[in-house]
């Protein structure tokens, strides 16, 4: 008797192999919801509402002129661990979907933006959402106000329909009043604030401590701050008074932290970055390049040209350091309340620091990227001929005394006297 053929293709796919479905919370996952949807809203990233979130987003996104991607999410099963999760998962979401604006940030980790193929899109900062943030955020009820990342997203969103302007006070003011803009205080934004400073100094003349290295005393010139502002905020400055806590233990479980190396290439970033620092600087009427700030942008762009000219890996880490303080005071000589730079303490290539943690290790409270303030990362590091690999911090340079500026005020005309005293 023959064999009666299967009455469906379901049925042959049964037997063939169906193509199977990416796993759920992994990089593919989503890729495929963005191929249907290109805005990604999970609920725990919505405050309250996923689908009132979704269409908020994709309103904002009509008026962009580009392909609009944003992912507000949980951390992909398959990056978990890893580090800059966030701009790992643009750059793959990027290639599977073509040119765009993305916007990534899952809730364990710090948001990041990028634009490919957008024109003037493409080499533009975010300083403006950075600056609504900061004012919406000094404006806010609480005693410290933090910036929802659907509020950061949708922002950025609005930002890049006009990216060389700043965002129009009363549309963030009417985000900004939405139950949504601010997450909930937690026992931690409640702590004592009179615990927030940028360095608790040793009463001691032996160097301080961190994560088990010795590294020199450092003489701070800059005063502590005093404003308010968030613990964790994901695009205000460094310069806010936030509690410290402490961070540990380290990534490997031992006393002295991992160390990560300069990677290559920093020096052409640093060279393109401090280009852009001079075209800003052009651009200031003559009134704003005698002021504080610009005449601050012009000893930062001075001395980063000074120190990339050495070849020397942390100086031209120091450069891309210099370039984004120079960018930063041209911002400020148009819009005094922007707050200085200030970089990540631990690893300044992580961009600028959002919170003040106590270092592993020692008395020292210093300003750190958002990932560092929740586990203590890896100290750059360069390679010394005897010594092999060395945190920054061990070593007897301009870069170690300051923290690369996440210490001081005054990063640039400390560097013009180091370097004026080596002559």
């Amino acid at each position: 008797m023959p064999v009666p053929l299967l009455p469906s293709l379901a049925a042959a796919a049964l037997l063939l192999g169906a193509p199977a479905e990416p796993p759920a919370g992994t990089v593919d996952a989503m890729i495929e919801q963005l191929r249907a949807d290109p805005i990604l809203v999970e609920p725990s990233m919505a405050m309250g509402d996923s689908a009132a979130a979704h269409d908020l987003l994709t309103e904002a996104a009509e008026d962009a002129g580009v392909p609009v991607y944003v992912v507000l999410a949980d951390t992909p099963t398959d990056l978990a661990g890893t580090d800059s999760v966030s701009e790992q998962a643009a750059a793959l979401f990027r290639a599977e979907l073509g040119d765009g604006l993305y916007h990534v940030e899952f809730r364990e980790g710090i948001a990041y933006t990028r634009s490919w193929g957008g024109g003037e899109l493409d080499e533009a900062y975010t300083a403006p959402v950075a600056f609504a943030i900061e004012r919406a955020e000094s404006n806010a009820a609480g005693e410290y106000p933090r910036a929802s990342a659907l509020f950061e997203a949708v922002l950025t969103v609005r930002w890049a329909a006009a990216p060389l302007d700043e965002l129009p006070d009363s549309l963030v003011d009417d985000y900004a009043a939405q139950p949504w803009a601010f997450v909930a205080e937690t026992d931690y934004d409640r702590a004592d604030k009179a615990a927030g400073r940028w360095v608790a100094l040793l009463a001691t003349t032996f160097g301080l401590l961190v994560a088990g290295a010795i590294i020199t005393p450092v003489v701070l010139r800059a005063k502590p701050a005093t404003g308010r502002g968030a613990a964790g905020r994901r695009s205000g400055s460094a310069s806010v008074s936030v509690p410290a806590r402490r961070v540990g233990p380290t990534r490997a479980g031992r006393a002295m932290p991992t160390t990560s190396a300069v990677p290559g290439g920093v020096a052409a970033t640093a060279t393109r970055q401090l280009d852009d620092a001079r075209r800003r600087l052009a651009g200031l009427s003559p009134e704003q390049l005698t002021s504080p700030a610009g005449t601050a942008a012009a000893d930062a762009v001075e001395a980063g040209d000074l120190v990339l000219a050495t070849g020397d890996p942390l100086d031209a880490v120091g450069a891309t350091v210099l370039a984004a303080v120079a960018v930063r005071e041209t911002e400020r000589a148009t819009a005094p309340k922007r707050d200085p730079y200030r970089p990540c303490f631990i690893n300044p290539l992580h961009g600028e620091a959002r919170a003040t943690v106590r270092i592993d290790g020692s008395s020292i409270d210093a300003p750190v990227c958002r990932d560092c303030s929740r586990t203590q990362d890896r100290f750059l590091a360069v390679r010394r001929r005897l010594r092999g690999w060395a945190p920054y911090v061990e070593t007897s340079t301009v870069w170690a005394r300051t923290g690369f500026g996440a210490l001081v005020g005054d990063l640039a005309a400390q560097v013009l006297d180091d370097r004026s005293a080596r002559r």
